[in-house]
């Protein structure tokens, strides 16, 4: 199945632009639906649902994309796309939050009607067809016939070494290489290997010939060996 990010449609209203038919993770495919999605009418409709609750401050840090500070990006909820959104994705409990502009509070919106978002350049989506119970935000690393994706597991752990009790988050890493509509999640370069079999040999050459690291640059390691497969299928 091939995937490829198409975001926008020429229908632009308010501030919002209709946002087309979207497939596997989130990411809209070439079968996009061929016909123009009914939009909401205003910006409302982003800050009708319930209220965020704020982390005990027990914790050391914080579960949130990137930092805890609202971004300026652009989001797609319930097929329309919105600019110039504050907003803010908690990794822990799964929720994205959008900042009220000149009301006080925040909202935490529908992951069911989420669609992408994207923030300083990096596209987030929502997991899809993955053995997990509920679907987890995902960084789109690089999209094309085999998309590749960044999740994250992020736990909370107690540390009473020092006589108090230290609560945090602890955040993991892991990485999934789409293959037919199907998430394979890579650890190292045999993982990545074992994905593409018909050119094994050209893949673990070009792997030594650059000397890609998956153990200290494992991001952009995967990234190179997928663009090279897709190089030689072409």
């Amino acid at each position: 199945m091939r995937v490829k990010l198409i975001f926008f449609v020429c229908v632009i209203s308010a501030g919002m632009i209709q946002a087309q038919e979207t497939g596997l993770a989130g990411i809209p495919s070439d079968n996009f639906i061929q016909y123009y999605l009914r939009g909401a009418g205003t910006y409302s409709a982003l800050y009708s649902g319930k209220s965020e609750t704020p982390y005990d401050k027990q914790f050391a840090n914080n579960p949130y994309f990137e930092s805890d500070t609202y971004i300026l990006g652009t989001l797609c909820y319930n097929r329309v796309v919105y600019r110039d959104v504050m907003m803010r994705f908690d990794l822990f409990r799964n929720e994205l939050t959008v900042y009220k502009p000149n009301k006080s509070g925040f909202t935490v919106l529908n992951n069911e009607k989420f669609e992408y978002a994207i923030l300083n350049g990096t596209t987030i989506i929502m997991s899809a067809g993955e053995q997990d119970s509920k679907n987890k935000f995902l960084v789109l690393l690089q999209n094309g016939t085999y998309p590749i994706v960044r999740k994250y597991n992020v736990k909370t752990t107690e540390d009473t070494k020092s006589g108090w009790v230290i609560r945090s988050f602890s955040t993991q890493k892991q990485y999934a290489i789409y293959v037919n509509g199907v998430p394979h999640t890579v650890k190292n370069k045999n993982n990545v290997l074992k994905l593409f079999p018909d050119r094994r040999k050209e893949l673990n050459e070009f792997a030594k010939l650059y000397k890609l690291n998956f153990k200290a640059q494992i991001e952009q390691s995967i990234m190179a060996l997928v663009n090279h497969y897709e190089s030689l299928i072409k």
